[in-house]
């Protein structure tokens, strides 16, 4: 039986290795703006004014919240914690949540620059049974459904998983198939789709290997579903709770989980920018370009009106790296440009990779 490609295989355990996978990251702490009413401006410790709330934003403890006549503001505090104030006034989120070990947390790798790196233009990608879940990601000890993207003219497909402890092969003419296989904790498994038509979803990996997964250890999995347990019996709406937990699984890089949560909040009709922009960013983390591209046009169509938003700038800056990445660099610098001008109305600056990206596709010195 024909073995998977042992180079990527190496090359997926330095990877793990070099970027600590195999073992829990304590990133930055947030908190969530999960609820307002009446007049509620924040102002990020990087911004030079206060704006209006949007829902479910992202705060850290030198952000602050402002509050007008009969306004009340609700902060998930990254200790999962609700605080919650009904006076008008200026608060330091600090006042209301503490800077101790948080449990929701920025993802530890969010800035991982390899992601940027120009891959398969866009009509090339499309023709590939590219993997989609699960994909780039660490994974509970559960039984998987694997995803991918279906080709055109494909009747048959085969899937492949591969780890230490051998490999498992499956048929199906779906787009996508239970494993049903060992996975072992603490390790990790590598996944090949075939079509009948001669490509695989390897074909797409120019620069990064994405085909691969890690399995929990069972005491990190244990503490892990706990604290999930936890804010599945709060007091929460079906979409502040499907925020939070995505942002939770995104902290200990479990995109898989994250992903799932997300477009389940899709799928029911969201109106909230947040959450597709949420999406967008982690499909784009783990190089789904192509679905991250369809869900930020889906996010940017909720902004239409409105000229002062974190949420859409960040789409605008998403959107321009996927399309940059797809090889559509007139797109690209489009969008990026937009995001340039409305980063400068928040009167935030943009990091070093993100100017020099936008200064690259628009020709800038």
């Amino acid at each position: 039986m024909m073995k998977l490609n042992w180079k990527r295989k190496i090359q997926a355990t330095l990877t793990l290795i070099i970027i600590g996978w195999a073992t829990p990251v304590l990133s930055t702490p947030i908190h969530l703006l999960i609820d307002f009413l009446g007049n509620v401006q924040v102002k990020k410790a990087e911004w030079k004014d206060f704006i209006q709330a949007e829902s479910v934003t992202t705060l850290s403890g030198e952000d602050e919240v402002m509050l007008g006549n009969n306004a009340s503001v609700t902060v998930y505090c990254s200790d999962r914690n609700k605080w919650k104030v009904e006076k008008p006034g200026t608060y330091f989120v600090s006042e209301g949540c503490p800077e101790g070990k948080g449990v929701i947390r920025l993802c530890p790798d969010c800035n991982n620059q390899t992601i940027r790196f120009p891959g398969l233009r866009e009509e090339k990608l499309k023709e590939l049974p590219f993997l989609i879940s699960p994909r780039y990601t660490t994974v509970f000890n559960d039984s998987l459904t694997i995803r991918w993207n279906e080709v055109s003219g494909a009747t048959n497909y085969t899937v492949k998983v591969e780890g230490l402890e051998g490999e498992w092969e499956g048929e199906t003419k779906e787009n996508q198939i239970v494993y049903d296989g060992k996975l072992v904790s603490g390790r990790w498994f590598d996944v090949e789709v075939s079509a009948d038509s001669g490509i695989t979803s390897t074909n797409e990996y120019l620069n990064h290997n994405y085909g691969w997964f890690f399995v929990l250890k069972d005491e990190e999995a244990k503490v892990l579903r706990e604290q999930v347990a936890v804010i599945n019996q709060q007091e929460l709406s079906q979409e502040q709770e499907g925020l939070i937990l995505a942002y939770f699984y995104r902290g200990n890089r479990l995109n898989f989980e994250a992903i799932e949560v997300l477009e389940g909040l899709v799928k029911s009709g969201s109106r909230t920018a947040t959450v597709y922009q949420l999406l967008g960013d982690t499909y784009q983390r783990v190089g789904l370009n192509l679905m991250a591209k369809k869900v930020y046009q889906q996010g940017l169509a909720l902004t239409v009106e409105e000229e002062r938003s974190e949420v859409k700038a960040m789409m605008q800056l998403g959107l321009g790296v996927v399309e940059y990445v797809l090889g559509n660099r007139d797109e690209a610098a489009e969008w990026l440009e937009k995001a340039r001008v409305n980063y400068l109305v928040l009167g935030k600056r943009l990091n070093k990779e993100d100017e020099e990206l936008i200064n690259d596709v628009l020709g800038k010195d």
